[in-house]
Protein backbone atom coordinates (compact mmCIF):
# COMPACT_ATOMS: atom_id res chain seq x y z
CA UNK A 1 0.00 0.00 0.00
CA UNK A 2 2.47 2.07 0.79
CA UNK A 3 4.79 1.31 -2.38
CA UNK A 4 1.70 2.40 -4.63
CA UNK A 5 1.02 5.64 -2.89
CA UNK A 6 4.79 6.55 -3.18
CA UNK A 7 4.29 5.58 -6.74
CA UNK A 8 1.74 7.51 -7.18
CA UNK A 9 3.79 10.82 -5.46
CA UNK A 10 6.74 9.74 -7.84
CA UNK A 11 4.59 10.53 -11.19
CA UNK A 12 2.71 13.94 -10.12
CA UNK A 13 6.29 15.46 -9.21
CA UNK A 14 7.35 13.80 -12.42
CA UNK A 15 4.17 15.30 -14.03
CA UNK A 16 4.81 18.70 -12.55
CA UNK A 17 8.60 18.78 -13.58
CA UNK A 18 7.20 18.03 -17.18
CA UNK A 19 4.90 20.59 -17.40
CA UNK A 20 7.22 23.24 -15.63
CA UNK A 21 9.51 22.75 -18.72
CA UNK A 22 7.11 23.11 -20.98
CA UNK A 23 5.67 26.52 -19.80
CA UNK A 24 9.35 27.38 -19.80
CA UNK A 25 10.10 26.73 -23.24
CA UNK A 26 6.72 27.98 -24.47
CA UNK A 27 7.84 31.36 -23.47
CA UNK A 28 11.27 31.39 -24.33
CA UNK A 29 11.39 32.90 -28.15
CA UNK A 30 14.08 33.57 -30.96
CA UNK A 31 15.25 36.90 -31.19
CA UNK A 32 17.15 35.72 -34.60
CA UNK A 33 16.44 38.21 -37.56
CA UNK A 34 16.37 37.10 -41.18
CA UNK A 35 18.93 39.07 -42.83
CA UNK A 36 17.15 41.65 -45.47
CA UNK A 37 19.43 42.64 -48.45
CA UNK A 38 19.43 45.62 -49.64
CA UNK A 39 16.64 46.98 -51.89
CA UNK A 40 16.99 47.60 -55.49
CA UNK A 41 16.26 51.31 -56.36
CA UNK A 42 12.66 51.43 -56.87
CA UNK A 43 11.80 48.83 -54.16
CA UNK A 44 10.07 48.79 -50.84
CA UNK A 45 10.69 46.07 -48.73
CA UNK A 46 7.70 44.72 -46.29
CA UNK A 47 8.28 43.37 -43.41
CA UNK A 48 5.31 40.57 -42.61
CA UNK A 49 5.79 38.22 -38.93
CA UNK A 50 3.08 35.05 -38.27
CA UNK A 51 3.09 34.11 -34.77
CA UNK A 52 1.91 30.49 -34.17
CA UNK A 53 1.48 29.57 -30.41
CA UNK A 54 2.76 26.48 -29.14
CA UNK A 55 1.64 24.97 -25.61
CA UNK A 56 2.18 21.96 -23.66
CA UNK A 57 -1.00 20.88 -21.53
CA UNK A 58 -0.33 18.17 -18.73
CA UNK A 59 -3.68 16.23 -17.97
CA UNK A 60 -3.29 13.79 -15.10
CA UNK A 61 -6.09 10.95 -14.75
CA UNK A 62 -4.93 8.64 -12.26
CA UNK A 63 -1.49 7.39 -13.57
CA UNK A 64 -2.48 8.38 -16.97
CA UNK A 65 -0.62 11.60 -18.40
CA UNK A 66 -2.18 12.90 -21.40
CA UNK A 67 -0.74 16.03 -23.00
CA UNK A 68 -2.05 18.49 -25.66
CA UNK A 69 0.73 20.21 -27.95
CA UNK A 70 0.30 23.86 -29.21
CA UNK A 71 2.84 24.75 -31.26
CA UNK A 72 3.88 28.86 -31.19
CA UNK A 73 6.65 29.48 -33.87
CA UNK A 74 7.84 33.01 -35.08
CA UNK A 75 8.21 33.36 -39.44
CA UNK A 76 9.31 36.23 -40.93
CA UNK A 77 8.74 37.23 -44.48
CA UNK A 78 9.98 39.75 -46.59
CA UNK A 79 8.05 40.99 -49.19
CA UNK A 80 9.47 43.14 -51.73
CA UNK A 81 7.28 45.48 -53.94
CA UNK A 82 8.25 47.17 -56.95
CA UNK A 83 7.12 51.06 -56.74
CA UNK A 84 7.27 52.62 -60.38
CA UNK A 85 8.18 56.75 -60.49
CA UNK A 86 5.40 58.58 -62.14
CA UNK A 87 6.19 59.70 -65.91
CA UNK A 88 7.85 63.47 -65.98
CA UNK A 89 5.47 66.19 -67.42
CA UNK A 90 5.48 67.01 -70.40
CA UNK A 91 6.70 70.42 -71.79
CA UNK A 92 4.90 72.09 -74.89
CA UNK A 93 6.16 74.37 -77.35
CA UNK A 94 4.61 77.34 -76.91
CA UNK A 95 5.08 81.43 -77.40
CA UNK A 96 7.42 82.17 -80.47
CA UNK A 97 7.95 79.86 -83.89
CA UNK A 98 9.47 80.26 -87.08
CA UNK A 99 9.87 78.01 -89.79
CA UNK A 100 10.24 76.86 -93.19
CA UNK A 101 8.13 75.21 -96.07
CA UNK A 102 8.26 73.72 -99.86
CA UNK A 103 5.54 72.55 -101.60
CA UNK A 104 3.51 72.77 -105.25
CA UNK A 105 1.17 76.28 -106.47
CA UNK A 106 -1.68 74.84 -108.25
CA UNK A 107 -3.13 78.07 -110.82
CA UNK A 108 -6.73 78.47 -110.79
CA UNK A 109 -9.20 81.26 -111.72
CA UNK A 110 -8.10 83.51 -114.50
CA UNK A 111 -4.63 82.00 -114.01
CA UNK A 112 -5.87 78.17 -114.75
CA UNK A 113 -5.66 78.19 -118.53
CA UNK A 114 -2.20 80.04 -118.85
CA UNK A 115 -0.66 78.33 -116.61
CA UNK A 116 0.46 74.67 -115.19
CA UNK A 117 1.09 73.76 -111.82
CA UNK A 118 4.83 75.37 -109.98
CA UNK A 119 6.97 74.98 -107.41
CA UNK A 120 6.30 76.87 -104.13
CA UNK A 121 8.62 78.04 -101.01
CA UNK A 122 7.67 79.38 -98.11
CA UNK A 123 9.42 80.90 -94.87
CA UNK A 124 6.71 81.75 -91.75
CA UNK A 125 7.01 83.55 -88.42
CA UNK A 126 3.96 83.19 -86.13
CA UNK A 127 3.34 83.26 -82.18
CA UNK A 128 0.91 80.39 -80.46
CA UNK A 129 0.95 78.72 -77.09
CA UNK A 130 0.73 75.21 -76.87
CA UNK A 131 -3.09 75.21 -75.86
CA UNK A 132 -4.25 78.97 -77.42
CA UNK A 133 -7.03 78.75 -79.58
CA UNK A 134 -5.99 81.99 -81.37
CA UNK A 135 -2.36 83.14 -83.02
CA UNK A 136 -1.09 85.16 -85.33
CA UNK A 137 1.38 84.17 -88.19
CA UNK A 138 3.15 86.02 -90.84
CA UNK A 139 4.33 84.55 -93.84
CA UNK A 140 6.60 84.84 -97.41
CA UNK A 141 5.89 82.95 -100.24
CA UNK A 142 7.81 82.56 -103.50
CA UNK A 143 6.39 80.47 -106.69
CA UNK A 144 7.18 80.07 -110.03
CA UNK A 145 3.93 78.29 -112.49
CA UNK A 146 4.97 76.05 -114.38
CA UNK A 147 4.44 77.07 -118.53
CA UNK A 148 1.30 75.89 -120.37
CA UNK A 149 2.68 74.42 -123.97
CA UNK A 150 0.51 76.87 -125.99
CA UNK A 151 1.67 80.06 -124.29
CA UNK A 152 5.50 78.83 -123.20
CA UNK A 153 6.46 80.99 -126.42
CA UNK A 154 5.50 84.55 -126.24
CA UNK A 155 6.49 85.18 -122.58
CA UNK A 156 9.75 84.62 -119.79
CA UNK A 157 9.17 82.46 -117.29
CA UNK A 158 6.33 83.73 -114.46
CA UNK A 159 7.36 85.01 -110.92
CA UNK A 160 4.53 85.38 -108.28
CA UNK A 161 5.69 86.63 -104.40
CA UNK A 162 3.12 86.49 -102.15
CA UNK A 163 2.97 88.03 -98.60
CA UNK A 164 0.13 86.89 -95.88
CA UNK A 165 -0.38 88.07 -93.05
CA UNK A 166 -2.90 85.81 -90.66
CA UNK A 167 -4.60 84.87 -87.81
CA UNK A 168 -4.63 81.03 -87.06
CA UNK A 169 -7.67 79.32 -84.88
CA UNK A 170 -6.13 76.15 -83.58
CA UNK A 171 -8.92 73.08 -82.57
CA UNK A 172 -8.71 72.00 -79.27
CA UNK A 173 -10.28 68.83 -79.50
CA UNK A 174 -7.57 66.56 -80.75
CA UNK A 175 -4.47 66.91 -78.67
CA UNK A 176 -4.33 63.89 -77.45
CA UNK A 177 -5.24 61.88 -80.49
CA UNK A 178 -1.92 59.66 -80.48
CA UNK A 179 -1.48 59.71 -76.66
CA UNK A 180 0.83 62.03 -74.82
CA UNK A 181 3.32 62.22 -77.47
CA UNK A 182 3.08 63.70 -80.16
CA UNK A 183 0.79 66.86 -79.95
CA UNK A 184 -2.22 66.68 -82.71
CA UNK A 185 -3.90 69.73 -83.79
CA UNK A 186 -6.18 70.98 -86.98
CA UNK A 187 -6.27 74.47 -87.43
CA UNK A 188 -7.74 77.00 -89.54
CA UNK A 189 -5.44 79.86 -91.37
CA UNK A 190 -6.78 83.24 -93.11
CA UNK A 191 -6.32 86.66 -93.35
CA UNK A 192 -4.72 89.48 -95.74
CA UNK A 193 -2.30 89.06 -98.85
CA UNK A 194 -0.10 90.90 -101.01
CA UNK A 195 0.55 89.42 -104.10
CA UNK A 196 3.58 90.55 -107.10
CA UNK A 197 4.02 88.76 -109.84
CA UNK A 198 5.77 89.40 -113.31
CA UNK A 199 5.61 87.75 -116.41
CA UNK A 200 2.44 85.92 -115.56
CA UNK A 201 0.34 85.13 -118.29
CA UNK A 202 -3.71 85.25 -117.50
CA UNK A 203 -7.00 84.97 -118.75
CA UNK A 204 -8.70 88.52 -119.93
CA UNK A 205 -12.30 89.90 -119.47
CA UNK A 206 -11.91 91.36 -123.28
CA UNK A 207 -9.23 90.66 -125.94
CA UNK A 208 -6.61 92.79 -126.37
CA UNK A 209 -4.76 93.91 -129.04
CA UNK A 210 -1.42 92.98 -130.06
CA UNK A 211 -1.94 89.58 -127.74
CA UNK A 212 -0.64 86.83 -129.45
CA UNK A 213 -3.58 84.73 -128.52
CA UNK A 214 -6.54 86.31 -128.61
CA UNK A 215 -8.32 86.80 -124.83
CA UNK A 216 -5.15 86.00 -122.89
CA UNK A 217 -2.27 88.42 -122.23
CA UNK A 218 0.94 86.78 -122.77
CA UNK A 219 4.35 88.62 -122.89
CA UNK A 220 7.23 90.90 -120.81
CA UNK A 221 6.00 92.99 -118.18
CA UNK A 222 7.31 94.14 -115.13
CA UNK A 223 6.51 93.77 -111.48
CA UNK A 224 2.39 94.48 -110.80
CA UNK A 225 1.58 94.71 -107.36
CA UNK A 226 -2.20 94.03 -106.17
CA UNK A 227 -4.19 93.22 -102.75
CA UNK A 228 -5.90 90.33 -102.13
CA UNK A 229 -6.85 87.42 -99.05
CA UNK A 230 -6.32 83.87 -98.29
CA UNK A 231 -8.25 81.04 -96.49
CA UNK A 232 -7.17 77.58 -95.53
CA UNK A 233 -6.49 74.70 -93.26
CA UNK A 234 -3.55 72.29 -92.07
CA UNK A 235 -2.77 69.94 -89.24
CA UNK A 236 0.05 69.56 -87.18
CA UNK A 237 2.52 67.06 -85.24
CA UNK A 238 4.95 68.32 -82.32
CA UNK A 239 7.36 66.73 -81.28
CA UNK A 240 8.58 68.58 -78.12
CA UNK A 241 9.77 71.90 -79.61
CA UNK A 242 9.85 70.70 -83.04
CA UNK A 243 6.49 71.02 -85.34
CA UNK A 244 5.93 69.62 -88.50
CA UNK A 245 2.79 70.39 -90.62
CA UNK A 246 1.13 70.35 -93.51
CA UNK A 247 -1.59 73.18 -95.00
CA UNK A 248 -3.43 74.37 -98.14
CA UNK A 249 -4.87 77.61 -98.59
CA UNK A 250 -6.44 79.71 -101.25
CA UNK A 251 -4.98 83.26 -102.27
CA UNK A 252 -7.33 85.59 -104.28
CA UNK A 253 -6.69 88.18 -105.50
CA UNK A 254 -8.48 90.43 -108.59
CA UNK A 255 -7.46 93.29 -111.36
CA UNK A 256 -8.94 95.37 -113.89
CA UNK A 257 -8.28 93.47 -117.07
CA UNK A 258 -9.16 89.87 -115.63
CA UNK A 259 -11.35 87.69 -114.14
CA UNK A 260 -10.68 86.80 -110.20
CA UNK A 261 -7.01 84.96 -110.37
CA UNK A 262 -6.40 82.37 -107.24
CA UNK A 263 -3.64 80.16 -106.42
CA UNK A 264 -3.77 77.12 -104.32
CA UNK A 265 -0.27 76.32 -102.38
CA UNK A 266 -0.36 72.94 -100.83
CA UNK A 267 3.18 73.16 -98.65
CA UNK A 268 4.42 71.16 -96.18
CA UNK A 269 6.94 72.31 -93.77
CA UNK A 270 8.63 72.39 -89.92
CA UNK A 271 8.39 75.17 -86.98
CA UNK A 272 10.25 75.55 -84.26
CA UNK A 273 9.77 76.86 -81.23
Amino acid sequence: MRLRYTSNALTGAAAMVALGASVASAQATSTRRIPISKEAPGEVAHVDTVTIYKTDTLRLTGETVYRTDTVRTTNTVTRVDTVIPPAPPIRLPGGLYFGVGAGMNLPEGSLYVPNAPGNAFQAQLGWQGARSLLGLRIDGMYSRPGEDSQFSGFQADPDVVNVNGDAKLQLPWFHHLFGRTPSFALYGIGGASYVMYKNLPMVLNSAIAGQPVPGVRTGDYDWEHHWGWNAGGGASLAFGRTEVFVEARNIQFNNDIAPTSRQIPIVLGVNWY
